[in-house]
């Protein structure tokens, strides 16, 4: 048995070690086979009775899903049966068996293709990802096609293991763990927004993907380690490296019931300080999942995803039912709910967007929104109608200059104007946010914040754009420092100057969700934290643990050293020497 280390992208932390068990590629593939014109009818009602078939399936399987682990956990099937009802989708199966008189398994692999390209071409990874569910619901008709014919079997299983693919569809992620027996995942392709990673994260699976050929290397049988904390699979390891990955699992295991304590805590500092752990969503499904760890609102809602749900653009109703949903999952908490951020990199298949030569820099976000006003009409509106819990705020994102805020001010009175005159009810002082992520807009942040009732910093883009520097981009990607003196020179001078007018302050980039930086956006004044919600309660440990006055006076003197390394080291040695179990994560993995 051959000894072999891999290094992926951990996107579910925690450690798993068992059996390897090798998952069947699912193929949608098939030859052209011609038919006569007079077939093609027939030829569609096949297709129709597939369709029907696999919806049958679908909501039986979203069902079974929902007694075995809970209704959050069958958002997945919620998402594959919109698919099956997009009209544009399977009107182009239909034009390819009418036009060139096709059977429908050669029509199905052609379409498939068709949005793989379409998908793959998008440059930002959580739409990239949404690929895998046009495949698997095709994937599904292609099989009902032919009711009579042995399909895959899919045996529920006692024996504890750990499923290595190459790609795992969304639904086969779903059924396998369910079964309560999945130890960890491998896989060669995926990425951290892929739905198979967002199921394993909330089930705490832990998970490693883009492995890039992990299933030509191994075989069923093999011992195989999957830490999906640090990223790594290591396949056959000697006595010596079991036991220690052992240990590992251990400490991290009790560091996670530990950590699943806390998120029932109070969210108050040792001198009794009180600060709000909010959440970072794609899905309305994600709700139930953030408060269980410990969020007390949704601090980002991400509203690309009702694009991904259609091959057509959503209508005024497809935006409604979505917000509505979320908002009546978190009332009374609050839900702020991010306009589109697509364009440039983040395009769409239905947008049919211009490829541009820097699309970071070009016609994206809330730039997008002022040049197709039609279309964000229909989200304001949409917004506007799911607010009348009162828990639903808005947020405008990639602000540059006030002049944006004053037309988008225009446009959203124009829309309430049109739901007053129909009678439609909606909250009227809803309030309007903007998020700092573009170092212009950092810089005017005591004008801007006078035009808005909050603000969200997005310290993702805006540490990129500060410090010139492309995180993706194994290069520079040392560069990226969030901890750098002049980083944390801006970040205080929004978050300061917002509590100065009043105003609240967020933060929902990946620094709220990292404990030392979460340490010093404290001590700089911040108490709404927005994260991906499995760092919750990680961040919640970590400021529960410190004293206000102790992290404001470490942080203070912090700002006085000259490079991020030594921001870092002053800032951990002294906590550490005051409260040392600020930094447990950090002790224990």
């Amino acid at each position: 048995m051959t000894f072999i280390r891999l290094r992926g992208n951990g996107v579910s932390p925690g450690i798993g070690m068992g059996e390897l068990s090798l998952t069947e590629p699912v193929l949608l593939a098939a030859r052209r086979e011609s038919i006569s014109p007079a077939s093609v009818d027939a030829e569609l009602r096949r297709l129709k009775k597939a369709v029907e078939r696999t919806k049958n399936e679908l909501l039986q399987l979203k069902q079974e899903i929902t007694v075995n682990m809970g209704e959050e956990h069958s958002f997945i099937f919620d998402a594959h049966l919109l698919i099956l009802e997009d009209r544009s989708l399977f009107d182009s199966i239909q034009n390819a068996v009418r036009g060139e008189k096709v059977r429908v398994e050669w029509a199905l692999t052609q379409v498939n293709q068709k949005y793989q390209e379409l998908f793959d071409a998008i440059a930002d990874d959580y739409f990239r990802q949404r690929k895998s569910d046009v495949s698997d619901v095709l994937g599904r008709v292609s099989a009902n096609l032919e009711p009579k014919m042995k399909r895959r079997a899919e045996q529920d299983r006692e024996k504890k293991e750990v499923l290595v693919a190459h790609e795992m569809l969304p639904s086969e992620a779903a059924i396998r763990f369910s079964r309560g027996n999945v130890l960890a995942v491998a896989t060669d392709m995926g990425g951290p927004t892929s739905h198979t990673a967002i199921l394993a994260r909330s089930l705490s699976i832990p998970a490693v993907v883009g492995l890039h050929n992990i299933t030509q290397q191994v075989k069923n049988g093999d011992f195989v380690i999957v830490d999906g904390t640090d990223g790594e699979v290591i396949v056959n390891p000697p006595l010596a490296v079991r036991k220690e990955f052992l240990s590992k699992k251990e400490r991290y295991d009790h560091y996670f019931r530990e950590l699943k304590k806390t998120a029932k805590l109070k969210s108050v500092t040792l001198d009794d300080v009180k600060f709000f752990p909010l959440a970072n969503i794609e899905l309305p499904d994600e709700v139930e999942m953030a408060f269980s760890f410990g969020a007390e609102g949704i601090g980002l809602f991400r509203s690309e995803f009702i694009y991904l749900q259609s091959t057509s653009l959503p209508k005024e109703e497809d935006h409604l039912a979505a917000y509505s949903r979320i908002a009546k999952a978190a009332y009374p908490a609050p839900v702020y709910i991010r306009t589109i951020d697509i364009g440039g990199e983040k395009s769409l298949p239905q947008l049919k967007i211009e490829k541009e030569p820097n699309p970071a820099l070009g016609l994206r976000a809330i730039r997008f929104s002022l040049r197709h006003r039609d279309l964000f009409k229909v989200q304001l509106r949409a917004i506007l109608r799911a607010s009348v819990l009162k828990n639903v705020r808005i947020l405008i994102p990639m602000i540059t200059e006030v002049e944006e805020i004053g037309e988008v001010k225009l446009l959203f009175e124009e829309v309430k104007k049109e739901l007053e005159k129909e009678r439609i009810k909606f909250d009227r002082q809803i309030p309007l946010g903007v998020m700092i992520e573009v170092p212009a807009a950092a810089a005017i942040t005591d004008i801007i914040v006078k035009e808005v009732d909050y603000l969200s910093i997005g310290t993702n883009d805006l540490i990129q754009y500060y410090l010139a520097v492309d995180r993706s981009n194994e290069f520079v990607s040392y560069l990226y420092k969030p901890l750098h003196p002049s980083v944390l020179r801006l970040i205080r001078f929004i978050i300061q100057t917002a509590l100065r007018e009043g105003k609240d302050v967020a933060v929902c980039g990946e620094m709220a969700a990292d404990p030392l930086c979460a340490l010093v956006l404290l001590g700089f004044g911040l108490r709404k934290f927005s994260m991906n919600p499995i760092f919750i309660p990680r961040i919640k440990k970590t400021l529960r643990s410190v004293e206000l006055k102790t992290v404001e006076k470490v942080v203070e003197e912090a700002m006085n050293l000259k490079t991020a390394q030594d921001v870092e080291e002053s800032i951990i040695e002294r906590i550490l020497a005051k409260h040392p179990k600020a930094f447990l994560l950090g002790q224990v993995m």
